[in-house]
């Protein structure tokens, strides 16, 4: 009876599961739109499916079950199902998401109740980008952030990240705050970026939380963590193709042998135009007729390959139980030079885990554990002298003879075989370990009263090991027909080894006592907190020459002479320590203030100056919250804020409080050589931090249900600028440094640097036809003026750097070309200065050219202006996004090393003044051009390119498969994409990119960098 009971029980399960079940059936809309292609799916199940066309959906769930609707573009919605009724779901798009919860200092906070100036991107939008370098996919996205890509370099291609543009002639540094630890060892750039969740950026006083590191802004990165449910395992992999976005074309042999006749007849005029290559000679090099004796090299093909390869893959399981959450990641990269033969290779390794506890109702833990292997290898030749080299090579010089043997390229450097490992290789690997304990605790017996903190341990070792094998070049004799060998690299012929190890550690640690309680239509958000942490450093370096082998690169293995041998060694240990706390209140959301306040002490100031204060407070007014203002119905949201604080920068140099010595120097005591010492920086005892005072205004808004807006006003003055004295106490006075040009007199807290400018971000999010779509529109003009450095007192105010941005050139105005004998004698002229000579603005009208006829440039190379659009569609499983970013009111300084000592850009070659063409657009070529009339010798606006552009940064698109065909092999999602970065680019810029070059004011720069790379690449993305 017994038996027959449970088997009729038995059967019975499966038919009450099934009755419990039902059909059920809604309809998904935003806006009064239907919205396709939204995730529904029953919660900690694997059931699920997506709205068709129409926003319509069925699935199979019971009463009691919660369906989660989900979608990029939108907030993630939860309903509870309670009866069999179809379903009315209306999402709110994530861009008008005023109650969507972000990311700020120590904390979260409603969007709505923001009185501070941020930005936030998720990092669904930054994987979108196929560079892997997390600060290549910044620029165009927000307002207030210039992200410029000065090298494509595989391990150096990161960007350089300014927040509202320079505003110190200090460091400009941002600072980067990861899953809560400041400045955590590794940063932002080599963070896989599917493990990011979202990164927020701070810029105005709302940073003052975190005081003496905030002053030029800060990135707050938070990494992925784990949701209730069953394991979902995630899967993506990219494959790359990676070639330069641009570089100069340059003249062909017979152009330039031309040029280099033209260049001795100018210092020769009665010898003709054939001084060094006859007309026959010329017709040899441009048919091909004499490859051995008359060859015509294109150095960049010979050199570089068109396309190098990358790839990414990236492997997570995340889930949990309501106690326990967990996301686990493995990743690689790997990046390919695009040297042909090239050795050149970064590979990267890393893993995360991330796992959150609820150990009892009231404590809760978290354990961050990542770590990453950065492995880098280049060849014994930098990127820059390499480039160099290339540039400069003559196209009258073969790379390889027609027997095989490497040519001596320029001066015994031949870029064909600098490229490969042949002279030895530069191994570089860096390991990264960040360890975090997080944990909480609800304090009983008073409401919302908690408390919190971390321990964070990172650690990173870094060695480099160089190792310079010598090997043969060869130039031919065509008279004897002999190749005479020549041994370059090593050192004298033989193989030499540097060897260099620096550790780095830094534990960090935090306890905060938070309240937030909510009392009617009141709420009080607040903490006070205690922050320390202890940074060391040490490392050794060792190197030796006269190695018998090339195979036994190990420093054992060199030379056993004394001189044979060097080493050196340094270390340093530095500790912070802070008291901080904010509070926030609001009422009813519709008044809003807050204030915070950081005390920073630091061991980099001397006792007395070792702490600062810096407070901020900000308020806000959300007056579509009051009730006189409900009549205004197309004005969802407004709201007006404002902020002001103080902020500082203690990013300088260790221990200057203290007198400076060297042991260089050496006396000599009878036949005994003894070492010396020398003091070679005074000390300042009076140094302290860098003052940013930060005041902002701003009004954002959602309006006409699609529509959102920003518009901020900002201004900020820097002070206490650590700067050197360079017109008080000039060198000629005698207390110089005997060592080096570095100033014996200490950098003291003189300098002034004021800045200000708006922001502005304008967007639309709308469903029409079965498809959404949003864009975004962003601009950003950021100005600084210099308000004292300790110019000289004689100094021209037109040549004076105050008063006048940052970073601008000293220049002659470059006002024509000398074409005529009559342009000769009516336009004031250097000293020698002959026809197709650059004619300079004679600017204090002297009736000469002197040095008092250079003036200061509007701009330098950080731009004033940056815009950015972001679009965004999806239709059917389709989607598409796309990032245009452009910048202006910027200018680089490019003056190429040509001459008789290198090759020219074709746009010069081929567009140059000479007897032959009167009309040329450039000045006529000379044997130096860094110490020419035309260029190095008078640095000048011809030279100085209007750097504006814009270009499509990033654009994807994808598909994902029908959830109905995958949930057949056991699939909850695929999606399959392609995307590329940095596709084109419109500018006035002709011969290399944009972006590229020095990021400093040098007008030295001569275009001599590794490209930056356009990348199209495909992937995949498949979930179980």
């Amino acid at each position: 009876m017994k038996k027959r009971f449970l088997s009729i029980f038995l059967f019975l399960i499966p038919i009450t599961i099934w009755a419990q079940q039902s059909k059920i059936t809604g309809k998904v809309v935003s806006g009064g739109e239907s919205v396709p292609g939204v995730s529904v799916r029953v919660k900690n199940t694997t059931q699920g499916t997506t709205t068709d066309n129409a926003g319509q959906f069925s699935l199979a769930a019971g009463i009691g079950d919660t369906l989660v609707f989900n979608h990029l573009s939108y907030v993630t919605q939860e309903l509870v199902v309670r009866n069999n009724a179809s379903l009315s779901v209306s999402l709110a798009a994530t861009t008008q998401n005023v109650n969507e919860v972000v990311v700020v200092g120590y904390g979260t906070q409603k969007k709505a109740t923001l009185t501070g100036s941020l930005s936030v991107i998720k990092g669904a939008d930054i994987v979108k980008s196929p560079q892997p370098n997390v600060s290549n996919s910044l620029a165009g996205r927000f307002s207030g952030v210039i992200a410029n890509n000065r090298s494509g370099e595989p391990g150096y291609d990161g960007s350089n990240v300014y927040i509202r543009g320079l505003a110190t002639t200090g460091n400009n540094d941002v600072l980067i705050v990861v899953d809560g630890v400041p400045g955590q060892i590794g940063g932002m750039q080599r963070l896989d970026p599917n493990d990011i969740e979202s990164m927020t950026v701070l810029k105005d006083a709302s940073a003052a939380v975190y005081g003496s590191r905030a002053a030029n802004g800060v990135i707050l990165i938070t990494t992925k963590r784990g949701k209730t449910g069953k394991p979902v395992i995630s899967y993506s992999f990219n494959q790359g193709f990676s070639s330069p976005t641009r570089l100069p074309k340059m003249a062909d042999a017979a152009t330039y042998a031309t040029l280099a006749n033209e260049i001795q007849y100018y210092t020769n005029p009665g010898g003709g135009l054939n001084q060094f290559y006859t007309d026959a000679q010329i017709q040899k090099f441009r048919d091909g007729s004499d490859p051995l004796n008359y060859p015509n090299t294109d150095w960049q093909k010979a050199t570089l390959r068109n396309v190098a390869l990358q790839h990414q893959h990236s492997l997570s399981v995340s889930g949990g139980s309501e106690n326990v959450k967990y996301y686990v990641s493995l990743g690689t990269i790997g990046q390919q030079g695009i040297y042909k033969h090239g050795a050149t290779q970064y590979d990267q390794y890393n893993f995360r885990s991330n796992i959150d506890a609820n150990i009892t109702k009231r404590l809760k833990v978290g354990l961050y554990l990542s770590g990453r292997e950065e492995d880098r290898v280049y060849p014994q030749t930098g990127a820059g002298d390499i480039f160099r080299s290339i540039y400069r090579a003559y196209p009258t010089v073969a790379a390889i003879y027609p027997n095989g043997l490497p040519t001596s390229g320029i001066e015994n450097n031949n870029p064909v075989m600098q490229v490969t490992d042949i002279g030895g290789t530069n191994r570089n690997p860096t390991q990264v370990f960040n360890g975090i304990l997080k944990g909480s605790y609800d304090i009983p017996g008073l409401e919302g009263l908690s408390l919190d903190g971390f321990f964070s341990v990172d650690k990173s070792w870094s060695s480099d090991k160089s190792f310079g094998i010598p090997y043969p070049v060869y130039s031919y004799d065509a008279t004897a027909n002999t190749y005479n060998k020549v041994v370059v690299g090593g050192s004298a012929g033989l193989a030499s080894l540097t060897q260099y190890q620096q550790n780095q550690s830094l534990l960090t640690s935090n306890i905060k006592l938070n309240f937030t309680r909510q009392f009617g239509q009141h709420h009080v958000d607040a903490f006070v907190g205690y922050e320390q942490s202890k940074t060391v450093m040490d490392s050794l370096s060792a190197s030796r020459l006269n190695f018998p082998s090339s195979q036994l690169p190990e420093l054992s293995q060199g030379g056993s002479a004394a001189t044979d041998k060097n080493n050196a060694g340094k270390s340093y240990q530095f500790t912070r320590k802070s008291y901080i706390a904010r509070l926030a209140y609001n009422y009813q959301e519709k008044y809003l203030l807050e204030g915070q306040a950081r005390i920073d002490g630091s061991s980099t100031f001397p006792k007395g100056k070792q702490y600062g204060f810096f407070p901020s407070i900000s308020a806000g007014w959300r007056i579509s919250k009051e009730e006189w203002f409900q009549p205004v119905s197309f004005i969802q949201d407004l709201k007006l804020r404002g902020s002001y604080g103080t902020l500082g920068n203690d990013n300088v140099g260790l221990f200057q409080y203290f007198d400076n010595y060297s042991f260089s120097n050496q006396y000599v005591v009878g036949s005994n050589i003894h070492p010396g010492i020398d003091i070679i920086k005074l000390a300042n005892p009076n140094i302290t931090w860098e003052t940013a005072k930060k005041m902002d205004l701003g009004l954002n808004a959602v309006f006409l249900q699609h529509f959102s807006l920003e518009f901020i006003y900002f201004q900020q003055k820097r002070s206490n600028i650590l700067t050197q004295r360079n017109a008080s106490i000039p060198q000629v006075s005698g207390i110089v440094n005997p060592f080096g040009s570095d100033p014996l007199v200490p950098s003291e807290n003189i300098g002034k640097v004021n800045s200000n400018g708006i922001e502005a971000t304008l967007g639309y999010d709308n469903s029409a036809g079965g498809v959404h779509y949003h864009i975004n529109g962003n601009f950003t003009y950021a100005k600084s003026k210099i308000i004292f450095i300790d110019e000289a007192a004689g100094a021209l105010d037109y040549q004076r750097q105050t008063g006048r941005p940052l970073n601008t050139y000293l220049l002659y105005d470059a006002i024509g070309i000398f074409r005529t004998q009559a342009d000769l004698d009516n336009y004031p002229h250097l000293a020698g200065a002959q026809l197709g000579d650059l004619i300079y603005k004679d600017y204090n009208g002297d009736k000469q050219i002197t040095a008092d006829d250079a003036t200061r440039s509007k701009y330098g190379n950080i731009p004033e202006i940056t815009y950015g659009i972001v679009l965004g569609a999806d239709y059917k499983g389709f989607d598409f996004s796309a990032v245009l970013a452009g910048q202006t009111h910027v200018s680089q300084y490019v003056l190429p090393e040509s001459g008789t000592i290198g090759n020219f850009y074709s746009s010069w070659a081929d567009n140059r003044w000479s007897p032959n063409n009167p009309n040329g657009s450039y000045p006529r070529a000379d044997n130096r051009a860094s110490a020419s009339i035309n260029g190095g010798l008078y640095n000048n606006t011809f030279w100085l390119n209007n750097a504006s552009f814009l270009r499509l940064k990033n654009v994807e698109l994808g598909y994902n498969i029908n959830a109905d065909v995958l949930s057949r092999i056991k699939i909850s999602g695929l999606r399959v994409y392609a995307n590329a970065f940095n596709l084109f680019t419109i500018t006035k810029v002709k011969d290399y990119d944009p972006e590229g070059g020095p990021t400093g004011s040098t007008t030295s720069s001569s275009g001599q960098f590794y490209p930056q790379q356009r990348i199209v690449n495909v992937g995949v993305n498949v979930k179980f």
